[in-house]
């Protein structure tokens, strides 16, 4: 059972929403609800003006109580990276179909922001990764991850060879189109579309996933969350590129011999839940019939 924490009536919000646009009307509506229950809202910087709401950058969230995102799963991990840095719990409220991690659906929006008010809203945490970039005696680049990391080819097809290490043990060079690591949270992403397993929330592993392996040996495993997974990029040795790409949002061109190194971020993301139980919505999202008793 997932430890849960309740949250304070707010009195501060952050609103993320989605970046097409297609939330204004509902950001809208959230602003003159929230502001008239007396909470201040305030906006990412880059968002265009919005009335009722001030401008803050990602530094700048001091006293923000919470942050709502306005989207599907994509504006919600846009939104936790502001989060998780600050330690404030995220909310997520689906405008889109799909939507794993959101907790509210767009006809329940005011439903949630009564409860913020009131306090009647908890986290829960979620594992983060850590995910380095190293060329030699060079950290290239390090992210933080809710989902996944993932190397693939550029815009040339070709098998990449992806040689890869748990804690200190030679597991496996992959032959192969690319090499998801996910999280529990992220196992409904990228990694569920490319045959890996479903992670239940809270437990503490990692998942490693091959993306069309050239072997059919080749399977998706999982390992401790005190693991270190090191992937060193192993060829081609042509001029085909590869990327490692986090949350689907940060991408770094890795060259032959650079090397990536995943493991378990020390804070985790502070994420209000689905009020139903995962496998709720497995059977909702995925169309799963759990048939009668």
């Amino acid at each position: 059972m997932l430890r849960r924490t309740a949250i304070p009536p707010v009195r501060s919000v952050l609103i993320y929403p989605r970046e097409d646009g297609h939330a204004r009307t509902t950001l809208l509506d959230a602003v003159e609800y929230l502001r008239a229950q007396g909470v201040t809202v305030v906006v990412p910087s880059e968002v265009d003006k919005v009335e009722g709401a001030d401008g803050v950058a990602a530094q700048s969230l001091r006293d923000v109580d919470l942050i709502i995102a306005l989207g599907g799963d994509g504006t919600l991990l846009r939104a936790s990276r502001w989060a998780a840095r600050a330690g404030i719990p995220v909310l997520g409220i689906n405008l889109g179909e799909l939507g794993f991690l959101t907790a509210y659906h767009r006809d329940e929006a005011r439903v949630a922001l009564a409860a913020a008010v009131r306090g009647e809203l908890a986290w829960e945490p979620r594992l983060r990764m850590r995910v380095e970039v190293r060329r030699g005696d060079e950290l290239l680049a390090s992210e933080t991850a809710c989902n996944d990391a993932y190397i693939k080819h550029g815009d040339v097809p070709r098998l990449l060879l992806l040689a890869t290490e748990v804690s200190g043990t030679h597991m496996a060079t992959y032959k192969a189109d690319g090499l998801i690591v996910s999280t529990p949270m992220g196992s409904t992403a990228y990694n569920l579309a490319a045959g890996g397993p479903i992670v239940a929330p809270g437990t503490q592993c990692l998942t490693i996933t091959p993306i069309c392996p050239h072997s059919l040996t080749h399977r998706p495993v999982v390992v401790p969350g005190d693991s270190e997974i090191r992937i060193t990029y192993a060829g081609p040795n042509d001029i085909s590129a590869a990327f490692l790409t986090v949350d689907g949002q940060r991408s770094v061109e890795l060259k032959l011999g650079d090397l990536v190194v995943a493991t378990v971020a020390s804070e985790p993301l502070q994420l209000c839940p689905p009020g139903v139980s995962v496998f709720k919505v497995l059977a909702t999202k995925l169309g799963w019939n759990s048939g009668s008793a």
